[in-house]
């Protein structure tokens, strides 16, 4: 084990400039937007609410008709942007897509706009999963969580029911509040070094009086997504507030890091620093060879990927006009 940022970081995946972040839907446009003011790169808004389009770089996503159209109707309206979204990310050598799966928007446009991405640059994908009382949510974010992965070079999961379980006495409004300001200050470490290939986890804790304790609230969060830690690979630990902090106490993290993960040799802890306003908090970012949670979503995960029908296309809905006459 290692507790050396470097050493973690060489075989990272790296971000590189010029980077662009796109938001989709309320959510994603959200964070997107703060994240580009603190990184101080551009931002695009792609959804089909105009409400969330706040600057004037945006991609409105218009439905036609409907007036509440499914996930799957909404990501054809979104296909047939594909022109003008290719357009509007072209040129830069990252583009990191900030989604919420739980919303429509979200599962609809994400895997969209990450196929086209991918095909001229680096894509990071950070993807925000649904409560676990959002049942009928479920099964299209595990879904659209597996087509972004396949159209991501690395994917970023923030998974608000396991905060949530964790913290049972916060308000919906609260758990984002947190959850949020994780994924903005954790992609604005992520500018300055990068990220694991493939599929990461972040977890992160609220506000505390001491490290040790914020990095048990994360590692119990992380507990509700992957049940053997022993198959994490490595572990990035972000302390906000650390700037604050002995460098005794922040060494102590590593090592209390370490005895959490146990598999001497094969898990790799690092720890970065940033500054906060408030507490401390720790927000966690691990990769494992387990599958997780968001495996079981998908029902019909069992079936090998090349077994599904139509796989490479893109779920939409027809839009069939048929002249049936009136009949007396």
């Amino acid at each position: 084990m290692s507790g050396d940022l470097g050493s973690i970081m060489s075989d990272s995946l790296p971000v590189k400039d010029p980077l662009l972040i796109v938001g989709i839907g309320g959510a994603g446009s959200r964070i997107a937007m703060a994240a580009s003011k603190s990184i101080g790169c551009r931002c695009l808004l792609i959804s089909n609410d105009k409400n969330d389009l706040v600057n004037d770089n945006h991609i409105l996503i218009k439905s036609g008709q409907w007036l509440n159209p499914s996930t799957y109707k909404l990501r054809s309206f979104a296909s047939g942007k594909e022109d003008q979204i290719r357009s509007a990310v072209e040129g830069f050598n990252t583009i990191i897509v900030v989604s919420n799966l739980a919303g429509r928007a979200g599962a609809a446009m994400a895997p969209v706009v990450c196929s086209i991405a991918k095909e001229s640059s680096t894509v990071i994908s950070v993807a925000i999963m649904p409560f676990g009382f959002e049942k009928d949510r479920i099964f299209a974010s595990g879904v659209a969580l597996k087509r972004v992965r396949e159209s991501s070079h690395s994917v970023v999961v923030m998974d608000n029911d396991s905060f949530l379980e964790n913290n049972p006495e916060l308000t919906k409004e609260e758990c984002f509040a947190i959850t949020n300001t994780a994924i903005v200050e954790v992609l604005s470490s992520i500018h300055t070094g990068g990220i694991d290939p493939q599929m990461s986890l972040l977890c992160t804790s609220k506000e505390s009086g001491d490290s040790e304790t914020a990095l048990r609230d994360s590692a119990a969060m992380l507990h509700q997504q992957i049940s053997d830690t022993g198959a994490i690979k490595r572990a990035m630990i972000y302390v906000a507030g650390g700037e604050k902090l002995p460098l005794s106490s922040l060494d102590r993290i590593v090592s209390y890091a370490q005895g959490i993960f146990k598999e001497e040799g094969t898990t790799h802890v690092a720890m970065s620093t940033m500054a906060s306003s408030g507490g401390i908090r720790t927000h966690m970012v691990v990769s494992a060879t387990q599958k997780t949670r968001f495996d079981s979503y998908d029902p019909l995960g069992i079936i090998p990927t090349d077994n599904y029908l139509d796989w490479n296309e893109l779920e939409s809905t027809p839009d069939i006009q048929l002249a049936i006459p009136v009949l007396e």
